[in-house]
């Protein structure tokens, strides 16, 4: 069962692949650029910390 922590953490992943995409595309506002691999690779560090945080706590480790 996702718990509240598990929530915020899907809810917060969510919010900056949002943010990071649409700022960094212009979609919206500017003219379209695709992302940049920074960009790509601080949004996979999110995903990947926040699957290592959900493997973690299956596990008990995690709280």
């Amino acid at each position: 069962m996702i718990g509240r922590n598990e929530m915020i953490a899907i809810g917060a992943c969510v919010i900056l692949t949002l943010a990071v995409f649409v700022g960094s595309t212009g979609l919206g506002y500017a003219i379209y650029r695709p992302l940049r691999d920074y960009d790509i690779f601080s949004l996979s560090f999110a995903w990947a910390g926040f699957a290592f945080y959900m493997w973690s706590a299956k596990r008990g480790g995690g709280r």
